[in-house]
């Protein structure tokens, strides 16, 4: 008995002296033993496994949310980093289709009244939170072990600010981060010539003629959980976006849309899709080019949620009320996705050289060939009046002179 007693011993010193830990981790553990890295799809948490060997636990007495008997929830070893850890990894996901059960809240904040979304009266955020901890000391009258209690927790917004990113001709795919995690890997903007969205718009050299439809799609790539893509506000400026721009065209706010503009699909899916005809800023008049930039705010909503906005805007005075507020006061935290510049041909073609005497060069030659012939008829009438006078002075003169009645014999 002894001796398997020994052996015993041998075998859980070997495992706790298995792992690369230095006098440094032989301390009461603190708030910088938890790294939480809040992904797109997977929440990562490391847990210094030292620290948590010393205060008088292993890897398999720390588990996710107190998920212990979930073989899920517990973490795994990695002897590989300095000092080693416990990595655990949930997915963020709905809670009741995590086995973990962490917890997942939407809240509603207040936006910075300086920031791209004060002009909405709220925005929503995901917050996943949760907790690893140790079983509870109940057995004996004394412990020195300490209980471990973890908790961490995960902000992501669902309204995202995308701008300033330049095209020239079809597309544009920017990746989005944030520290405190994002659902979305991907955000992009891309510009096409038809209602099909099969073919990239290729602006021509000399720019966009004047009214061309220009259809444009956003999308959400690898978008985590249920969730659509609603368009809130869309417009358009004359250079890169900026807080302090005074000069931009809306497309459409919320309910509002501009005659010219037409919302294809919005809120529906993952992606939404809306038209344009292309336009000249004033400011441009007197350049061959207009250049056009394109920004949206856009949020992510709930497939429920996205309805209840939409259809708001078709109740009696939706309209009218929402007019300078993106779906009302319900705003989530959003993302503006720009692409441009996109580039419009001039207003006017160039006109004739002008002749140095005003008047164009054609309009002359006619002018003097109109004169020629008016001069040349004048003169002519008067040649022959004279003419006509000039006779019959002479045969009056004979007359009187007696001289016709001689010619005659």
């Amino acid at each position: 008995m002894l001796f398997l007693c020994l052996c015993l011993l041998a075998v859980v010193l070997q495992s706790v002296h298995s792992y690369n830990c230095t006098s440094d981790n032989n301390r009461v553990p603190d708030n910088s033993d938890l790294v939480v890295h809040c992904g797109t799809n997977m929440i990562t948490l490391e847990v210094n496994l030292c620290t948590a060997e010393w205060a008088g636990f292993n890897a398999s007495g720390l588990a996710l949310n107190g998920q212990r008997d979930n073989s899920l929830c517990l973490g795994t070893p990695d002897n590989t980093v300095n000092p080693p850890v416990i990595r655990y990894q949930l997915p963020v996901n709905d809670s009741l289709q995590n086995p973990c059960r962490h917890s997942l809240q939407i809240v509603d904040e207040v936006p910075n009244q300086s920031g791209p979304f004060s002009m909405f009266s709220s925005i929503q955020s995901v917050i996943v939170t949760g907790y690893i901890d140790t079983p509870s000391s109940a057995v004996g009258v004394v412990s020195y072990a300490t209980d471990l209690y973890y908790h961490f927790s995960c902000r992501y917004p669902l309204e995202y600010l995308l701008n300033n990113t330049e095209i020239t001709a079809s597309s544009v795919s920017v990746a989005t981060s944030d520290n405190n995690g994002t659902f979305i890997d991907t955000l992009s903007m891309r510009v096409f010539n038809s209602s099909d969205y099969n073919s990239p718009l290729v602006v021509p050299p000399s720019g966009l003629p004047l009214r061309t439809k220009v259809y444009v799609e956003v999308k959400a790539a690898n978008l985590t959980g249920n969730f659509n893509l609603l368009l809130d506000y869309c417009f358009a400026t004359p250079s890169p976006y900026n807080t302090s721009n005074n000069v931009q065209y809306n497309f459409f706010i919320g309910c509002t849309i501009e005659n010219r503009t037409t919302v294809i699909n919005n809120g529906l899916s993952k992606s939404s899709r809306f038209s344009f005809e292309a336009f000249r800023f004033v400011e441009h008049r007197n350049q061959q080019q207009s250049t056009i930039y394109l920004h949206c705010i856009l949020r992510l909503c709930e497939p429920k949620k996205c309805n209840e906005l939409i259809n708001a805007c078709n109740s009696t005075g939706a309209r009218r009320k929402r007019a300078a507020v993106p779906y009302g006061a319900k705003a989530t935290e959003s993302a503006m996705v720009s692409v441009g510049p996109l580039y419009t041909e001039a207003l006017v073609k160039d006109l004739p050289t002008a002749s140095p005497y005003g008047g164009n060069e054609p309009q002359n030659r006619e002018n003097m060939n109109v004169a020629g012939v008016m001069a040349g008829v004048i003169f002519a009438t008067a040649g022959t009046v004279g003419l006509i006078m000039a006779g019959w002075f002479v045969l009056k003169k004979f007359v009187w002179a007696g001289g016709l009645p001689r010619a005659f014999h």
